[in-house]
Parts: structure tokens; C-alpha cells; sequence
């Protein structure tokens, strides 16, 4: 963050300061909204206090300033009254109408002193992933500030714009939402010089109704671009004529995975690891790109950062060099190659438990048919799907089905609507396919363990696991029990020839 003075902040948020003459010449240096983010040493800290239904900042001013922070941005004066026994003189205070309308306008101060190049990335999925990979191909032109995580919403946005320092020549901030307006605040902070809509998919339908509305709200990224801004958006989605009102006076470009555009792929292939070659073009000519992540879906992902880049200058070895380098998402198809010790079988665990909706989740199961020997879909709950949420669920489980993906084993509540239509028998059938649902992960690895030491019977040698759900059904934790029990227990535990008995740990197995 830039050094800000206590008059700069009191301009940009328009608040009042409460300060002794001593103190109002105080600068800040970081900007935190959680009070356990303060160090020792805070005497170069601002303390914002958000305010929520559940919870109230204003509760821990006294804890901040304990521990050394001068300046607190607030919604009322704090007195002793609110604090017995504080000496209030001892900080500055600037009063505000809400803070969470200041953290924004903070933000927002910060990137236009930095002024990099900025680029707002939205869609329903694969935001996170294009977000890294521009980042890595705009990395080769200069330095650039990257949102971290899902720090992506009307709270997210401005804690990534303050990370700002005038080292920075581009931003890439991603933008999510859950409900209508979201995206249309965020981009008014960031006012990037491009923006992007990756796709649009069944994802955070409570907040907006149905598939229009998600569409709707994604194209609110348009608004904030000025007037020789880019917008760039995917060509094979659907509902564009949601946000083409917002196009008529910008600079408008596309990309495709799956026809011609302005940058679209062709002769994608993919190797033993799931991970995708193809022919990149541009207005600057052909190139051929290999990617270092699985998944058919990324060249959709790789076409389009390599679309925000060419906006900026890349040239076409930046864009083959930057995604050749770019490191894996954590839980976005991280790819294990684990071994059982006895047995010598081999078994692809892939984590891409980070989050889900219905395009993921078939993204998902179709990377894992692509592996050979046998595979096992291991999905949990998908959340804000809406009034049609088992639907959803039901049309991943039919997916996995059709692909012919071995096992599918759920785990939650809603999940179960998946492994049901992957079991029902078709006529035409002799047996029903294997999906089976479970309410506990220790029912889950009981019987995953034993699905293992079956196939194993049978002289298989390859095995295939795939983890997914949204972030609320914690699939991390499955992963966590896999991969501990294969590094540490898998080649020790007890066997009975029909069952591993699974290994609990202090992040494992409950």
C-alpha cells in the first residue's frame, strides 16, 4: 500500500477527523479490517471497523489501539463511553456515514495515485484460473498485482486495490458476485482499462433467479469501462444480448474455444496427464500453446487471458512463455501422483475441491474420464443453485454417467441427487452403475478403501480420483484423508483382503 496521510483519507471518504492537533499529521502505511492482522507494532496501522448483521468492529478499538495503532476510520465517535477507562485522545479518528462504503472509496484512491493498466476478469467459472494466467503472460512486461484468492466482492476488491504500491504496472483484479449491483460497484472502483466476461453458467442463482439474471449482473462489468476502454467476452456463451446494450460505444472484442473469433484455439489435444495443446490464434498470427494444467476446459481459460494480454502489449512468445510457467490454483485440478507401497498401485488424485457449479463439476468429471483404468468421481454438495439445485445436481450425476466414469460417490445432502441418477439402471443395461451417497467422510473413505483394494483384486493397476464441491462442503478435507493415507498409512494399515481400515488423524478422517 502507498503511504497515506490522515488528510488524504479524510478527502477520500469525505469524513470528519477527531484528532488532537498533534496527531492530525499522522500517515498510515497499511490498512487493515481485521483486528487480528495487527502486529506489535501498529503505530503505522489504520484500523478500519466494518460493520455487519453479525458482527461489529467498533467492539475492538480498544484492542487496536492497545496494540499501538493511531489512526481508526469508524462510524461514530468513540468515547470513553464506549470504551471505560480509554483514553480516546491518544488516536485519531476519522468518522465516516459507513465504513464499508470508505473501505471502497480507499481502494479506489489508491489505484488511481498507482494508476496501473487494470484489467476486471467476471464470469461464473474460471475467473481464478484466467486471473493467474494473465497475471503469469503480463508478469514478462512488468510487475503485476494479482487478486489474491477469492477476495473478489464489494469487500475483496478494495482490500486487493490497496495493495497497490507505485512498483505495480498491472492489475489484474478478478470480480465476483452474489447479488444484482456487486460487479457494477466493484468495476466503478477499479475502473479497468479492460474488461472480461469468461462465461456464464448456473452459479449463485439464489442471489440472482435464473441464468438472465446471472448474465445481467456479469455484464454490469461493462459500465465502469470509459470510453477508450475493452470489452472483451467469450463468444460461445449464451445471453449475451443480456449486456450488448452496454457495448455500443466501448471497443469490443471476443474469444472462442469452439469457432472463430478475434483469439480462439483450434486442434486441441491432450496428453496422459489431461493437459492441453492447441493452436492459438491471434491478430498477431498463429502460435502453438502447452499448458502446464490439466483439463480440456483451460484452453477456454488460456484463450482468454491470452486475449486481456494482446490488449496490453504481450507479444506471442509472452503468452507461450507466461502460461507455460504459471503455477497451479490450489484446489483448481491439482494433480497427485500417489503409489500404495505393497502394491505398487498407481492412483491420479486430482484436487479441485476450491469451489463448484454445474459447468466445473462437468468440466470436471469430463477431464477424469480422460484418464485411463478406473475412475472414481468423488462429489460433494454444489451451494447457491437456487430452487433448482438438485436438478443441477442430477444433470452432473447423468454427465458422469454418460461419460462412463466407474464410481461416482457423493458426499452432503444435495450431492445425493447426483449419485442416484448415476445408480439408476437403464434397460438396456445388465447392472446399474456404482454412485453411492454418504452423510459422513469416514462412511466415504471406509468405503473408497475398499473400492481400491477390489479393483486391485482385479489385476487393476490405474485409478483415477477426482474431489469436487463448492467451498461450503469442504471437499478439502476428503483430499486431506486421501493423501494422508496414502503417505502414511496406506502401505501399514491393517488388511483383511476385502478393506483398508482408514487411519484417523488430526485433519483427517471425523
Amino acid at each position: 500500500m502507498i503511504t497515506l496521510t490522515l488528510s488524504a483519507l479524510k478527502a477520500a471518504t469525505d469524513g470528519q477527523v477527531v484528532a488532537s492537533k498533534e496527531l492530525k499529521d499522522l500517515s498510515v502505511e497499511d490498512l487493515v479490517i481485521d483486528s487480528r492482522e495487527i502486529s506489535s507494532d501498529a503505530s503505522s496501522t489504520a484500523f478500519l471497523a466494518l460493520k455487519g448483521p453479525n458482527f461489529d468492529g467498533h467492539r475492538f478499538i480498544e484492542q487496536v489501539v492497545n496494540k499501538g495503532c493511531r489512526v481508526v476510520i469508524v462510524e461514530h465517535e468513540i468515547t470513553d463511553l464506549d470504551c471505560p477507562g480509554f483514553d480516546s485522545s491518544v488516536i485519531a479518528q476519522l468518522i465516516v456515514n459507513d465504513t464499508r462504503i470508505a473501505l471502497g472509496q480507499i481502494g479506489a484512491y489508491v489505484k488511481a495515485q498507482v494508476a496501473p493498466k487494470t484489467v476486471g476478469i467476471t464470469g461464473s467459472s474460471g475467473k481464478t484460473t484466467v486471473k493467474e494466467m494473465t497475471g503469469a503472460i503480463l508478469s514478462r512486461l512488468g510487475n503485476v498485482l494479482v487478486t489474491n484468492g477469492n477476495f473478489n466482492n464489494d469487500i475483496g476488491v478494495p482490500l486487493t486495490l490497496l495493495r497497490l504500491n507505485h512498483s505495480h504496472d498491472f492489475a489484474v483484479i478478478e470480480m465476483g458476485a452474489n447479488h444484482m449491483g456487486e460487479i457494477a460497484y466493484t468495476t466503478a472502483l477499479a475502473k479497468p482499462d479492460v474488461a472480461v466476461i469468461n462465461n456464464i453458467a448456473a452459479a449463485h442463482l439464489e442471489g440472482f433467479g435464473d441464468l438472465c439474471g446471472v448474465a445481467r449482473a456479469k455484464g454490469e462489468i461493462f459500465s465502469g469501462l470509459g470510453t477508450n476502454g475493452v470489452a472483451l467476452y467469450n463468444k460461445d456463451t449464451k445471453y449475451t444480448n443480456k449486456w450488448q446494450w452496454r457495448l455500443t460505444d466501448k471497443n469490443v472484442g471476443t474469444f472462442s474455444c469452439a469457432g472463430e473469433a478475434d483469439c480462439y484455439s483450434s486442434n486441441v489435444q491432450l496428453d496422459q496427464q489431461g493437459c492441453a495443446s492447441f493452436q492459438l490464434h491471434t491478430r498477431l498470427g498463429q502460435c502453438q500453446i502447452d499448458l502446464p494444467i490439466p483439463g480440456k476446459h483451460n484452453v477456454c481459460n488460456a484463450v482468454a487471458a491470452a486475449s486481456i494480454a494482446l490488449e496490453f502489449g504481450a507479444s506471442l512468445d509472452d503468452i507461450y512463455q507466461g502460461l507455460a510457467l504459471m503455477k497451479a490454483v490450489k484446489g483448481r485440478l491439482n494433480l497427485h501422483q500417489l503409489t500404495d507401497k505393497r502394491s505398487g498401485c498407481r492412483v491420479k488424485l486430482i484436487d479441485d475441491s476450491y469451489n463448484a457449479n454445474l459447468e466445473s463439476a462437468k468440466a470436471a468429471a469430463l477431464l477424469l474420464s480422460s484418464y485411463n483404468g478406473q475412475q472414481i468421481f468423488i462429489l460433494g454438495d454444489m451451494g447457491e443453485l437456487g430452487a433448482d439445485a438438485r436438478s443441477y445436481h442430477e444433470e452432473v450425476g447423468y454427465y458422469a454417467k454418460e461419460l462412463g466414469i466407474d464410481q461416482l460417490f457423493s458426499l452432503g445432502v444435495l450431492s445425493q441427487s447426483a449419485s442416484d441418477v448415476f445408480s439408476k439402471k437403464e434397460p438396456e443395461q445388465q447392472s446399474a452403475e456404482q454412485g453411492q451417497h454418504f452423510s459422513q467422510r469416514l462412511e466415504l473413505m471406509n468405503r473408497l478403501c475398499k473400492q481400491i483394494e477390489q479393483y486391485l483384486a482385479q489385476g487393476q493397476q490405474d485409478i483415477a480420483i477426482l474431489v469436487k464441491g463448492s467451498r461450503s462442503a469442504k471437499m478439502e478435507l476428503v483430499v486431506a484423508d486421501i493423501m494422508n493415507w496414502f503417505n502414511e498409512g496406506s502401505s501399514d494399515n491393517t488388511r483383511d483382503g476385502t478393506r483398508y481400515s482408514c487411519k484417523k488423524n488430526e485433519e483427517g478422517v471425523s
